[in-house]
């Protein structure tokens, strides 16, 4: 049987286990909806009490659409009961784990939600500090959106003193100045919303190097400088040093986004040109194929521009992939030590190169001209000939073969292969139907 609370909550399965209480999703009996409850021991003390209080108090008065909304509180038998909007997701922290990090857009976006969530809470009266705001607090949703949970340690600027003071925030997300004096305002909001980017562009969290971080562009070089710079904005070590507001902090987002669109267009054009490139390339290299190579310019100086051209676009490219497509080098830290991984999504742009001009050796063979010539006659006494097409290019006679002729076909016969004297030389062809056609006796005098 489960557990029903205050006659009109059905326990259903717990969601988390935190320091400042359990969390459990449970059904509404009266409205028919789903609620998360988070549960706080009274025992606690007064440090206990003052945490509900205090998350009571600031969701309560707070409508956000990144924000949960508080729907109910009471107490009984020695726990307090926070009844609040259930989101349905995964946490940050376990999308992190499970998917790794995020790209760059995605993780600019959700920044700017939370800009405008924690700007909210800054533009209260009194501000409202978050104070802990890390992956485990930030649930996903369902629709990609985002929604600030855990409002334990949240609340004004001076809010707790002290021992109280010292205690809030998480070890690697907190600012220096939070972890170490205890002194918290809108500025340790934006230190840790620069490591929260920082974890979801590298999938890197804080925790094991505390305030030791590597700038984003070393774990993948295709980060836009100006997302690195943002980061680095927001977790300076000078208070002063950072962004003035999550206000401030929103319009670089949006900045870079612009810069972004921008710089892909750009790309998109740059890359189609690459691509035309490569097709004049490929053109030029087999239209002469198709048409027969003259036997005087194979290898050489056929092959020159085809190779020339090859090697243009292959520069061009690598040039463009540096520029904007660089290799991802993926930095994770485990026992302080950094392993570096070298990840290529398909076949490189070497081995593409290199595939490339092995297509362009294949396809010889097969062309419509030929790059050797073989004599009609193989045996003593025959006479030698040399079959022509109409651009004076020396093509294959072998038996059975069949040849197309645009507009004339013309044998030569060299000088030296005639025999002394006269010779008398007629031409004959089978057709389809069997008939023989045959052309006019030639008289020819060798020397």
């Amino acid at each position: 049987m489960q557990e029903i609370l205050c006659n009109k909550y059905e326990i259903l399965k717990p969601l988390a286990d935190g320091a400042q209480g359990s969390v459990f999703l449970a059904g509404d009996l009266h409205l028919g909806r789903q609620v998360a409850i988070k549960v706080y021991t009274m025992s606690d003390g007064e440090n206990g009490q003052e945490y509900i209080q205090q998350e009571r108090e600031v969701l309560k008065r707070l409508s956000h659409p990144c924000l949960v909304q508080v729907l109910d509180y009471f107490e009984e038998e020695g726990y307090a009961y926070l009844v609040m909007e259930y989101v349905e997701g995964i946490t940050l922290a376990e999308y992190l784990d499970r998917f790794g990090a995020v790209d760059t857009a995605v993780a600019v976006n959700w920044c700017v939600e939370l800009t405008e969530a924690l700007g909210y809470l800054h533009g209260q009266n009194p501000p409202v500090i978050y104070r802990d705001l890390k992956p485990g607090n930030i649930m996903v949703r369902r629709d990609g959106g985002l929604k600030l949970i855990d409002f334990g340690t949240a609340g004004a600027a001076d809010y707790g003193s002290g021992k109280k003071r010292e205690l809030m925030g998480t070890p690697g997300y907190s600012a220096p100045e939070q972890w170490q004096l205890g002194k918290t305002d809108k500025q340790s909001d934006i230190y840790a919303l620069g490591i929260v980017l920082h974890e979801m562009l590298t999938g890197t969290g804080p925790v094991k190097a505390l305030y030791e971080r590597r700038p984003v562009r070393e774990y993948d070089r295709s980060i836009s400088p100006e997302v690195e710079k943002i980061v680095s904005n927001c977790t300076m070590e000078n208070p002063q040093q950072r962004y003035a507001s999550m206000e401030k902090v929103r319009e670089a987002l949006l900045m870079y986004k612009k810069k972004d669109r921008k710089s892909s267009i750009l790309f998109m054009i740059l890359h189609f040109l690459g691509i035309g490139l490569w097709i004049a390339v490929f053109w030029d290299t087999i239209v002469p194929l198709l048409k027969g190579v003259p036997e005087s310019a194979f290898p050489l100086p056929y092959l020159i521009r085809p190779l020339l051209g090859s090697l243009a676009a292959f520069l061009y490219h690598r040039c463009l992939w540096w520029r904007y497509e660089n290799p991802q080098f993926i930095k994770k830290q485990e026992n302080s030590v950094f392993l570096t991984e070298k990840q290529f999504p398909g076949m490189s742009k070497e081995l593409l190169f290199l595939f490339f001009l092995v297509i362009q050796m294949m396809l010889i063979p097969f062309a419509g001209g030929q790059t050797e010539t073989v004599k009609a006659g193989e045996k003593p006494g025959e006479l030698w000939v040399d079959m022509r097409d109409e651009e004076n290019r020396k093509m294959l006679v072998k038996e059975g073969a069949v040849y197309p002729v645009k507009e004339r076909l013309r044998f030569d016969i060299s000088k030296e292969n005639l025999p002394k004297g006269p010779v008398s030389v007629r031409i004959f062809a089978s057709g389809k139907q069997g008939e023989i056609l045959e052309s006019r006796v030639f008289l020819v005098e060798g020397n």
